[in-house]
């Protein structure tokens, strides 16, 4: 059997854009490892975030442009009502802008032609994205709060098929809001919703698609579905899973080395971070937070299991580093104690890192850092005993202040949240606030500040109690509600805003202060912007001469060249041609004045640059090289041969690697270019090079562009096919009333 004839499965999990691309994403590999470990190995995984250049939040902003407190219920719900409109009457998904489109990009301090543009190039990507898979039985989307429209734009590609693939969506947004979760099934984009632990319903729900013959005709405890009967919607409980219920995340359906992201400090350039989980949910109960609601219950596993858990990960995946993806590490602190002491004693030897609340001794700081812990997020939020005890978070003042002198004394590098505009803060407690942290941050270089708006989402406390805290709701426009009026129902109860003490332009201006603490936009920016635009690029030095350019295509995919420094004054030479002819926002890969240089750029690449049609694939991992392995390069890698120094420059335009080979390892990458191959078709061709190229040499360029992400696996050769699914134990159902 050929490796040409290997694709994804027809069972996916899937996460579309945008969302922070920080690390390889835990929820999708946590799913993977619970459902191999009972029995079903019938799902890869696709990120097509990989493809895409990310903001934050392009669809919606949190303050609006007069102080506005938008509630992160359906934020976007105008554009998710024109696209289900679009939808349900069979045209273009992303229609042209209409005044109402206008007038809610005004009322966000959105530029409309940029969010159209971005919204119709998102639009075209789905549509090359799943042009591709022709065979798509069973997908789950991952979804919060910045991707929801996008994954029902997605949804909406794959549902128009003449033969649709259940559609299941699960994550913080459609657990949290439940009128995302009832848009998306009313729709009919949605088939289920899975609430709060995703392993056993993701499960549950597939045993019973495959009892069904491709259909679910029945309830799902832990889900939300369409009640056929009353054309409703039902919720259906499940028990919260144990810790100990759970086996090891299982990242091998991912290419994980995509993922790196090189570091500023020599020391720690390049590390492979995976992320881990030592417990789930909250031992505070903060009124502005919904992490400890989604989780439900706190729940923490078996200290010395986790360790022995860590270092298989270190050794199956080579991992450097941990990020603890719990919502508290230290929620209960002798856990933690006891997980440090016996990293220490097991010789753990990672770096790692997490969040944590301001809770923490100078032994037990010391400690956490012997055993490794190099990073942490501490939920200051305020300086203020008074805006705390508001806040439910069971701090003063005086522990912030000693928690992050503790952690800060050795050396760990910590980031401190702070929300501006809280309800029943001030002007005083937060300017107080601002100047205690900027005087810690003048004693150690080593703190930064995050600052987020506060927000009012449905699952938090306040949410519940809006009137205690001072704040009053306003629903949508009518004559949003009315570009979808089928959907009334449902969108006339969802709230737009709410007003009251410390919002307006009181939140506005804390906001404004707590980014001026910032050195550098960091962490859970909500105005940044996306940081390539598809008129110019954005040039990165990368090897004597040459750069990195890389811009956004009209397909919405990241578009990555290696120019040298000619090409470079050149591109320099059009620009100014362009902006002369008054044509500098035309794109820059459709625009005719650097049509020849583009042609002539590309056309100098080994590996050439990709501007249409995203090149999707199975990126497995395998730890090292083995003859089932069909390999194939990333398809976010160029190469070029630079003839003046007589070497090939690799470069992977999305993690920022680079590699510099001998020219005699062109024929490795032009062969790895195509159609995915074996190691046998490999060492069929090195022998065919004249001269035969050397074994050892070849195999170990390989292994080292695997390892550092240029070349992937794709899949795997089996010896029979994969048998059907049957899992161990019974599946749970409630069968519909009828």
């Amino acid at each position: 059997m050929s490796a040409r004839d290997f694709k994804l499965k027809p069972n996916l999990l899937c996460i579309v854009p945008p969302y922070p691309l920080t690390s390889v994403p835990l929820g999708p590999a946590a799913l993977l490892g619970y459902l191999k470990a009972n029995g079903c190995y019938d799902f890869d995984f696709l990120d097509l975030r990989l493809w895409v250049p990310y903001s934050f939040a392009p669809t919606h902003q949190q303050v609006g442009a007069f102080g506005e407190t938008f509630v992160l219920d359906v934020p976007e719900l105008p554009l998710v009502l024109q696209m289900l409109r679009n939808f349900d009457e069979g045209g273009p998904l992303i229609g042209p802008p209409t005044e109402l489109f206008e007038r809610y990009c005004a009322e966000r301090v959105i530029n409309s032609v940029y969010l159209h543009t971005y919204l119709t190039a998102l639009d075209r990507f789905f549509e090359r994205v799943f042009s591709q898979m022709k065979d798509l039985r069973f997908i789950g989307f991952s979804c919060w709060t910045t991707n929801y429209l996008a994954t029902m734009l997605a949804a909406a590609h794959l549902k128009r098929r003449r033969s649709p693939p259940f559609i299941v969506v699960g994550g913080p947004q459609v657990t949290e809001s439940a009128h995302s979760a009832q848009l998306g099934l009313a729709s009919g984009l949605f088939d289920a919703v899975a609430l709060s632990d995703g392993e056993e319903t993701l499960l549950s729900l597939y045993e019973a698609f495959c009892q069904g013959n491709g259909e679910v005709t029945t309830f799902v405890p832990g889900t939300m579905q369409r009640d056929p009967e009353t054309n409703g919607f039902r919720v259906t409980d499940r028990k919260p899973l144990r810790m100990k219920e759970l086996p090891l995340p299982s990242f091998e359906e991912m290419s994980i080395s995509s993922y790196g992201r090189p570091y500023d400090d020599p020391k720690y350039n390049n590390l492979r971070i995976l992320p881990f989980q030592l417990s789930r949910g909250c031992t505070d109960k903060c009124s502005f937070c919904s992490e400890w609601v989604f989780w439900r219950t706190y729940r923490v596993g078996p200290v010395e299991r986790s360790v022995e858990q860590l270092k298989e990960l270190k050794s199956h995946y080579k991992a450097d580093g941990i990020w603890f993806a719990d919502s508290l590490l230290n929620g209960k602190m002798s856990r933690l104690i006891e997980f440090s002491e016996t990293a220490i004693k097991k010789k753990l030897d990672v770096l790692w890192g997490g969040y944590m609340r301001a809770d923490m001794s100078p032994d037990v700081a010391s400690l956490v850092f012997e055993s490794g812990c190099r990073n942490v997020f501490l939920g200051i939020e305020s300086m203020s005993d008074e805006t705390l005890e508001m806040m439910r978070k069971r701090r003063k003042e005086a522990n912030n202040i000693e928690a992050l002198r503790n952690f800060l004394q050795t050396g760990m590098v910590v980031q401190a949240g702070l929300i501006a505009g809280f309800p029943g803060d001030t002007r005083h407690r937060f300017l107080h606030t601002a100047r205690v942290l900027q005087e810690i941050q003048q004693e150690f270089a080593n703190l930064s500040v995050n600052t987020e708006p506060f927000a009012v989402m449905p699952g938090q406390p306040i949410f519940q109690d809006l009137e205690r805290y001072g704040l009053h709701p306003t629903r949508w426009a009518q004559d949003y509600l009315d570009i979808a009026p089928k959907y009334r129902n449902i969108t006339s109860g969802i709230y737009c805003t709410v007003d009251g003490p410390n919002q307006g332009i009181e939140r506005l201006g804390e906001f404004r202060i707590g980014r001026s603490l910032a050195e550098a936009e960091i962490g859970l920016n909500y105005g940044r912007k996306e940081p390539l635009a598809p008129f110019r690029f954005h040039l990165d030095h990368l090897y004597g001469d040459c750069a990195l350019g890389t811009l956004k295509s009209s397909a919405a995919m990241t578009y990555g060249a290696i120019l040298t420094k000619q090409e470079q004054e050149e591109l320099e030479e059009g620009h100014l041609l362009s902006t002369v002819q008054g044509q500098s926002s035309i794109p820059l890969l459709e625009h005719p004045v650097f049509a020849d240089l583009v042609a002539r750029i590309e056309a100098a690449h080994l590996v050439r640059p990709r501007a249409t049609t995203p090149g999707i694939y199975a990126g497995n991992y395998e730890g090292s090289l083995s003859e089932r392995a069909a390999l194939t390069l990333s398809p976010f890698v160029i190469a070029r041969v630079l003839e003046a120094r007589a070497v090939l420059l690799v470069v992977n335009f999305i993690s920022g690697q680079r590699m510099v080979l001998p020219v005699t390892s062109a024929w490795l990458l032009e062969l790895l270019s195509g159609a995915p191959r074996f190691l046998d078709e490999i060492r069929e061709r090195a022998r065919a090079e004249s001269p035969p190229q050397d074994d050892e040499a070849w195999m170990k360029t390989l292994d080292d562009l695997r390892e550092q992400g240029f070349v992937v696996v794709n899949d795997h050769r089996t010896d029979r096919p994969p048998a059907p699914f049957r899992r161990r134990t019974s599946l749970q159902v409630i069968q519909p009333s009828r």
